[in-house]
């Protein structure tokens, strides 16, 4: 994951803080949280905008958890990401594995962080978040609730399309850092944060420290945050041709598969009932090895399996795959992020 270093002067090489890309579940949700606040992220993301369309309760709940000395001056979110930084799962994509701990993790936040990405008073501001989560039960338990009900509305739409950009992203990220690129190049996107003040927080990382890319999918622009040891700099999970061949290979190979009429038949045959290729042979009129070929690129885009009943081999449409083509199809070519202000759902 860190990023090499290559010398060519003799004697000791210098060390330098390590180059991390990756995903991180805390983020999203951090950034799913400060949506709530933000009706522009809210229009930049179809999900976000949905969830807390269909439940307003949901957003103000996520706006009343915070007190006025609580409350940033842009709304922000940034708690999570401390806590999960602090108890060392920063980058976990897992949210069940970092909710199982959240409580815990609540109870030892720490409360004496630097946070030079921040102002002074949004400094303040998330110090007395983290002493509150420290100290009060019922602050934690109004949270715990919070974050577990955000991450139910957002699941389906993670599970389905998020965490595979993410991976994309971190793919295509890492595949710049193997090639030797800069923590510029490496975390460089069309809104890259902080300008000179990520500059001086990169420059004052002790070496042991950590410039951590996280792209993310729930991202609206880009995100800036200073933790211990760690300059984390957060981008957009989308962008590049390589993150998009990435994400639809899959899909472009089944669509390619069904393509073909009489596949596209066979699958509306074998939706119906399973069937054998000798059944699928007569039904079509076609020759066996014509129709075993056209079994196998089916089998081989995942789209059916073999099964045996009795003494007959069976051929069953596997209906996940399916459904993950119609779905993948769906956000594809549906808008998942407008930012046309001509857009209806574009506001001002």
């Amino acid at each position: 994951m860190a990023m090499p270093f290559y010398h060519e002067m003799e004697g000791p090489a210098e060390r330098r803080p390590e180059v991390a890309v990756a995903g991180s579940i805390a983020v999203e949700l951090d950034w799913v949280l400060h949506s709530a606040w933000q009706p522009s992220f809210r229009r930049d993301h179809a999900t976000l905008g949905r969830i807390y369309e269909e439940t307003p309760r949901l957003g103000e709940r996520v706006r009343g958890l915070w007190g006025a000395l609580e409350t940033t001056d842009c709304s922000g979110s940034m708690e999570l990401q401390v806590l999960a930084h602090h108890g060392g799962l920063l980058f976990t994509l897992e949210a069940d594995e970092l909710l199982g701990r959240l409580d815990e993790l609540c109870l030892a936040a720490p409360v004496d962080l630097r946070l030079a990405s921040e102002t002074e008073d949004d400094r303040a501001a998330l110090r007395n978040r983290l002493a509150r989560l420290r100290s009060s039960p019922e602050a934690r338990r109004a949270y715990l609730e919070v974050v577990r009900d955000v991450w139910s509305a957002i699941r389906p739409d993670w599970m389905r399309n998020g965490l595979r950009s993410v991976e994309a992203a971190v793919a295509a990220r890492r595949e710049i850092q193997h090639r030797g690129a800069s923590w510029q190049e490496i975390a460089h996107s069309t809104h890259t944060p902080g300008g000179h003040i990520l500059e001086d927080l990169v420059a004052a990382l002790p070496p042991e420290g950590t410039i951590a890319v996280v792209p993310a999918y729930f991202a609206h622009l880009g995100s800036l945050a200073d933790l211990p040891g760690m300059v984390l700099i957060g981008v957009r999970a989308e962008g590049s041709g390589a993150e998009a061949r990435a994400r639809t290979e899959i899909l472009a190979r089944r669509l390619k598969t069904i393509s073909d009429p009489t596949r596209l038949a066979m699958v509306e045959v074998l939706r119906s009932a399973p069937s054998t290729v000798s059944e699928l042979a007569a039904l079509f009129g076609l020759a066996q090895p014509t129709v075993s070929n056209h079994v196998k690129i089916l089998r081989d885009a995942g789209l059916v399996a073999n099964s045996t009943d009795a003494r007959r081999r069976l051929l069953v449409l596997q209906r996940d795959a399916l459904d993950a083509l119609l779905d993948g199809l769906q956000g594809m070519v549906a808008p998942a992020r407008q930012t046309d202000p001509t857009h209806p759902a574009a506001g001002a």
